[in-house]
Parts: C-alpha cells; sequence; structure tokens
C-alpha cells in the first residue's frame, strides 16, 4: 500500500488529490512537533548516546542524526505538498464541491507561493526607507550614504529576484485562476 493514495476507479480526480494533500498535512503536522521536540532536547538525548561505545555509539548517532535530518524534511515537504495537492483539488473534478474550503486552499496557495516574491519586495522597501541593504551570508550591509553603488546593486539584486520569484509562481497561478470556472 502506498503512504500517498492513488485515485481509485469510482473516486474522482480531485477527491484523491484531495485525500493526498490531507495525509500530507498530518503528516507535516506531526513531524513539526517532533522535529521541535528533538531540537529542543538535544542537551539531554545527546549525552545519553555519547556514554555508549563502539557499535552502539555509531548506531545511536547515526539514527538521531537521521531522525534530526528527516523529521524538518518530513514537516516542510508535508507542507508543501500538502498546499500543492490541495490547490489541486480544487480544479480538479470532486464529487461534493466545497466552495468556502476551496477559497481558502486557493488563498493559502496564493500566499505560499507567492510569499518568496513578497519577501524580496519587502527587502527592497527595507532598504529604500533605512538606506541600507543587508546580506545575511556572507554578513554585509550596504548604506546609500557611504557606498551608493553597492546599494543600488543590492536593490537591484532584490528587485530582480523578486521579479523571478514572482514571475514562477504567476506562472503556475495564471492558467488556473483566468479559468472562466475558476473560485
Amino acid at each position: 500500500m502506498s503512504l500517498i493514495p492513488q485515485a481509485r476507479d469510482a473516486a474522482l480526480a480531485g477527491d484523491a488529490a484531495r485525500r493526498r494533500a490531507s495525509i500530507c498535512l498530518l503528516l507535516s503536522l506531526l513531524a513539526t512537533p517532533a522535529s521541535t521536540w528533538l531540537f529542543l532536547n538535544l542537551d539531554m538525548i545527546w549525552p545519553q548516546i555519547m556514554q555508549l561505545e563502539g557499535g552502539a555509539f555509531m548506531l545511536g548517532a547515526t539514527v538521531l542524526g537521521t531522525v534530526l535530518a528527516l523529521t524538518p524534511l518530513v514537516a516542510g515537504g508535508g507542507f508543501l505538498l500538502a498546499v500543492w495537492y490541495g490547490v489541486e483539488s480544487v480544479y480538479l473534478p470532486r464529487q461534493r464541491p466545497s466552495p468556502l474550503i476551496d477559497k481558502g486552499i486557493v488563498a493559502g496557495g496564493l500566499l505560499v507561493w507567492f510569499a518568496p516574491a513578497l519577501a524580496a519586495a519587502a527587502s527592497v522597501i527595507m532598504g529604500l526607507v533605512q538606506g541600507r541593504v543587508h546580506f545575511t551570508r556572507p554578513p554585509r550591509d550596504y548604506f546609500l550614504a557611504t557606498d551608493p553603488i553597492a546599494f543600488w546593486e543590492g536593490i537591484g539584486f532584490w528587485l530582480i529576484m523578486g521579479t523571478l520569484f514572482g514571475l514562477l509562481a504567476w506562472r503556475y497561478w495564471r492558467n488556473k485562476l483566468l479559468k472562466k470556472d475558476a473560485v
């Protein structure tokens, strides 16, 4: 049996996508607190593993590292897949329509898809208001007053990235939002 259910003969594609979205959201909702608990209690878990020797230590450290690596991925990936399948379920045929839930799914999907473009726009606005563009890696601050060329290059970078992110999101949503029977 597959973890993500496949469409049955009697089920419509939208119903199968909605079930997939529900399962992915459930995985995300289970993995998020598990991941948070593991990272918050790592200072108590690791000393227990450090006391082990040989193969037991190797196995314990490997399992802990694997779980620490996978739980955030399952949480984030499950959330993104839940949004993806949820949005797809809105535009596929279903047995029972649910217009209020569909509008919430579309609104959440729009927010998730356009969030990177909105964050880039916020960086541009903050840079213009503060007169400084900040990059975290490597840590750099470019001030309009002292280094105007680098400042405007930073603003240009955020404009280019925001445009790219917005274009990619719009390419996904264009056909869905411009349909005559769109939500």
